[in-house]
């Protein structure tokens, strides 16, 4: 059964919960949470879903008996996930779950020590793609590379709104300007969109480039803010996690892309919620010390092949590979 077979299932027997007080409530309610975790929602949206969805009965349920349900529904769905070190994890996801590595500094300290590039250069050699010399034709290797050419890709300055056909636009079409004006803008979405407005996460009216714009969840991106340059070479030399591209942002960090669908089935924006967010930043990612903010589907990053103004060093791409996969396998 796919993901939306899944749902229709779920919203169909939604409204078929019995009034409290009688013996069918209670099943009901673990019944609906089984139907919504695989379904992909998050405990929040199903929270709500069974709340409003239980009838005036002659009790009324607790908010405690709802999430007993969600827990145990996500308790049942067990799943697998290769932690950093390569080692597989069995995992069962559950509301507010905690950390899967509990002491992370000293993970990040033996991924890094085993890493065994220390330099740019030896980076780039390992690299799957092919790099140019050039570092100017980056956005070309880099868009060819991981997108599709009918995808939509969003390219331009930080606050930029996004507009269709100007910063919005397929990659056979950014590939063509690139090539015929050599113009660069510093940051990109990393994940297509759809094109069309949707309401914005604040609620605040609408926009085109935001989460609820996403059609396509095919990356997640990693950065650290404290480590040398030498220890992300090393970490990402190390860290067992399917890599697409290493990005030197001509600045302190380097911006590395997972193949989140390497990890996860992701179709949704509350898939991503939940798997992404919660099960590989929140129990993997973050402990180790990586930025929480970038935990976004809509996430900006930098635009390898661009010039970056303030440091006059070019964003470029350390290693680029065409389907996820480690560093050194």
């Amino acid at each position: 059964m796919n993901t939306q077979a899944r749902l229709e299932n779920y919203y169909k027997h939604l409204p078929k919960t019995p009034a409290p007080g009688g013996n069918g409530c209670h099943p009901a309610l673990l019944g609906n949470a089984n139907r919504a975790v695989w379904a992909g929602l998050t405990p929040e949206r199903i929270y709500s879903d069974i709340r409003n969805a239980i009838p005036p009965g002659s009790r009324k349920v607790p908010d405690r008996e709802i999430y007993a349900a969600i827990d145990k529904a996500f308790a049942d769905k067990k799943q697998t996930f290769t932690l950093p070190n390569g080692k597989i994890y069995y995992r069962y996801p559950r509301r507010n779950s905690k950390p899967a590595i509990s002491n992370g500094q000293n993970a990040l300290r033996n991924i890094i020590n085993q890493g065994t590039i220390t330099d740019d250069a030896d980076l780039c050699d390992l690299s799957p793609v092919r790099l140019s010399d050039a570092p100017e034709l980056d956005t070309t290797i880099f868009l060819n590379t991981l997108y599709e050419p009918h995808e939509c890709i969003w390219i331009g300055e930080r606050y930029d709104q996004g507009i269709m056909g100007k910063n919005i636009l397929p990659v056979s079409e950014w590939l063509n300007l690139t090539t015929a004006t050599c113009k660069t803008a510093p940051f990109f979405i990393i994940n297509p969109l759809t094109g069309q407005p949707a309401d914005k996460i604040s609620g605040d009216g609408q926009t085109y480039r935001g989460e609820n714009n996403v059609i396509s969840f095919k990356y997640a991106l990693v950065e650290f803010d404290t480590l040398t340059h030498e220890e992300q070479i090393r970490f990402w030399s190390a860290v067992k996690l399917p890599i697409r591209s290493l990005v030197d942002t001509g600045g302190k960090s380097i911006h590395a892309l997972i193949d989140v669908q390497k990890l996860f089935k992701v179709e949704t924006i509350d898939h991503w919620n939940t798997q992404i967010k919660n099960d590989l930043y929140d129990r993997f990612l973050s402990p180790l010390g990586v930025d929480k903010a970038c935990s976004n589907a809509a996430r900006l990053s930098r635009l390898p092949g661009h010039l970056r103004a303030e440091t006059q060093k070019f964003q470029r791409i350390l290693w680029l590979s065409p389907e996820g996969r480690p560093v050194c396998q």
